[in-house]
């Protein structure tokens, strides 16, 4: 066959066939925050259901059988396999993670990042969502206060734990982060034990449960964080952001956009994946702690960044 051409082999003479009727373009089967974890083209602080027992232990158990093996299974990134030579994994617990929306870890998870690659074929969006959920518990659980937990109960350190029961201080090592503490999931779900535990197929955003402070919380309540995520509209030049392009950022990610995965990510697509508003972020200040580390830009301006998006938004 050539394109375009006709043929003798087809009774519509036609060598191009046409798409089976009920064809679904990939990525364009599940639609909405429930599948994207974006509103308005950035990533939103919410859930798409209440969060209960149920959700936070389907969650561990995700966690514990596709994330532990590179991020540990107290997140600070030191799983089994890093420990056997694979790529450095983030650790969960740094300041710029715990107060990220939940809405990345989800993108995360379905898209990849960095050496990380993406999901979304072995965990279903449900899943995602009761991961992510559990991660924010998982950081609540190394850096919780006493106002996280039931009056009159007492956040411990894990350290002071450790040597109540026998053990060096030194004992938990690496495994514990700066300021590590007990784990106090089971407080911080109490309010959720009564709450909804089925999932919409496409729920309504405007009942996402935004957790308060990193605690589960079992009532659904309006996404106040995320209705207030817009981004900013870009008209930018892409012709000018090409060349941007090219002299900050083909040398990683390629001339052709596609990356080198799993160490440098694929840029095709990125602004429909993560938004613009991100996209901005990202090459302003960088990630210092990708692995490996995303410089930042300092010398791009807004309009530079403007041009940039414009040509990343580019078939």
């Amino acid at each position: 066959m050539f394109p375009q051409r006709s043929s003798t082999l087809f009774p519509d003479g036609r060598s191009v066939r046409p798409q089976v009727v009920g064809t679904v373009a990939r990525s364009q089967l599940q639609t909405g925050y429930l599948a994207s974890g974006m509103i308005g083209g950035a990533e939103a602080d919410g859930l798409p259901f209440a969060v209960t027992y149920d959700l936070l232990r389907r969650g561990q158990e995700r966690y514990n059988i596709f994330c532990s093996p590179c991020h540990s299974r107290v997140g600070n990134g030191k799983g089994m396999i890093v420990q056997r030579g694979y790529y450095p994994a983030t650790n969960l617990h740094t300041d710029r993670l715990r107060h990220a929306p939940l809405g990345h870890f989800f993108s995360v998870i379905t898209n990849g990042y960095g050496a990380m690659p993406d999901y979304a074929a072995q965990i279903s969006p449900q899943d995602r969502w009761a991961i992510v959920a559990y991660i924010r518990a998982l950081q609540l659980s190394q850096n919780a206060t006493d106002n996280d937990v039931p009056h009159g109960e007492r956040v411990t350190p894990m350290n002071a734990l450790a040597e109540r029961s026998g053990l060096s201080k030194d004992f938990l090592g690496a495994w514990v982060t700066s300021s590590s503490t007990i784990s106090p999931v089971t407080a911080s779900a109490t309010s959720a034990q009564n709450a909804q535990s089925s999932v919409p197929g496409s729920p309504d955003v405007s009942q996402v449960a935004v957790p308060t402070g990193g605690k589960a919380d079992g009532g659904a309540k309006p996404l106040a964080s995320a209705t207030k995520a817009t981004t900013q509209q870009v008209r930018g030049n892409a012709e000018s952001g090409k060349t941007i392009y090219a002299a900050n950022c083909s040398v990683c990610h390629q001339p052709t956009r596609a990356g080198m995965p799993p160490v440098f990510p694929s840029l095709l697509g990125v602004v429909d994946r993560v938004g613009e508003s991100r996209v901005r972020t990202v090459a302003r200040v960088g990630i210092p702690d990708a692995k490996p580390p995303m410089p930042p830009h300092p010398n791009l301006t807004d309009k530079d960044i403007t041009d940039l998006i414009s040509y990343l938004k580019t078939k």
